[in-house]
């Protein structure tokens, strides 16, 4: 009876063991399944990502775009106002060297790397799943471009004007401010400097212009304009100016310190050639009443 008893528990725990072993077996089969069709069924989605970036003339631009499920697709970069794509996957397939494509594996993100930005990146992109149904997300690149216009070399007592204008793709910026020396420039801090600043909404151009009256040598330096964008990014351009002092031995020598020449005349020292001149001129008058002379001389003989 207790032999019976032992094969009869033996018999349950195999059955009890094979149910178990059965069911695990078909919850792996499930799961491949699953995972298969979804990976055919689920669509590629775009994370969410900035659709609107901004960066300065000479710096590196990174254009986001981050996609989940993206399975045997593959993000394709393009500019919407050029026909060619610029890169498939992570090969570009554009002659300039500017262009690249940073994969970050973690964050499913297929980066469009610009080197060395200019103004005529600007413009909008796009970034492109190619499936069936071409999925599509736009990201605006907006390239600022900041600099100074005027002279760098002035004379002392001379104006100076230096003019500075930051432009941007989508919008101006905000201010503009001026600095020498690492100190700020005021407009009206004393009645020698000027500072007017003006927009210009049809270009997104901020201009600002440096108006100094009358020059000295202690304006001499490096001049910085510093603008403020409305994302609160900052950005500088530098001139360098001297000013100097005119060499007054030059007027003496014939040339004026603006490059004119000296009409001033010395009457006291007579040149050789206009005595020379003078001399010959003598002569010529004179040779009319010596042939009379010698004519009459020779008729009285």
């Amino acid at each position: 009876m207790t032999r019976m008893k032992c094969r009869f528990n033996d018999v349950g725990l195999w059955i009890i063991w094979r149910s178990f072993y059965d069911a695990l077996l078909i919850q792996l089969l499930f799961c491949c399944v699953w995972s298969v069709t979804s990976m055919a069924t689920i669509k590629p989605v775009f994370n969410k990502t900035p659709v609107n970036v901004t960066f300065y003339r000479g710096e590196t631009a990174t254009l986001p775009c981050s996609v989940s499920n993206l399975g045997s697709s593959s993000v394709v970069w393009k500019r919407i106002d050029e026909p060619h794509v610029l890169t498939v996957g992570e090969f570009a397939f554009v002659s300039d060297p500017k262009f690249s494509v940073k994969y970050i594996p973690f964050r499913d993100e297929w980066n469009l790397i610009i080197d060395h930005v200019e103004p005529k990146h600007s413009g909008r992109y796009e970034c492109q799943i190619s499936t069936k149904d071409d999925i599509v997300r736009y990201v605006d690149l907006n390239v600022i471009n900041v600099n100074i216009d005027g002279p760098h070399l002035v004379e002392k007592g001379h104006p100076i004007r230096l003019t500075c204008n930051a432009s941007g793709n989508s919008r101006s910026p905000t201010d503009i401010n001026w600095y020498i020396g690492g100190k700020r420039l005021y407009d009206g801090l004393n009645h020698n400097v000027r500072i007017i600043t003006y927009p210009r909404s049809d270009v997104n151009t901020l201009y600002s212009e440096l108006r100094i009256t009358k020059s000295d040598t202690e304006d001499s330096g490096t001049y910085v304009c510093q603008t403020t964008f409305y994302n609160d990014i900052l950005k500088v351009a530098k001139h360098n100016l001297s000013v100097i002092i005119a060499d007054s031995n030059q007027t003496k020598r014939g040339t004026m310190a603006d490059g004119s020449v000296n009409s001033v005349k010395d009457n006291k020292r007579p040149s050789s050639r206009n005595t020379g001149n003078t001399s010959r001129r003598l002569e010529i008058a004179f040779m009319p009443y010596l042939f009379t002379f010698l004519v009459a001389w020779c008729f009285a003989q």
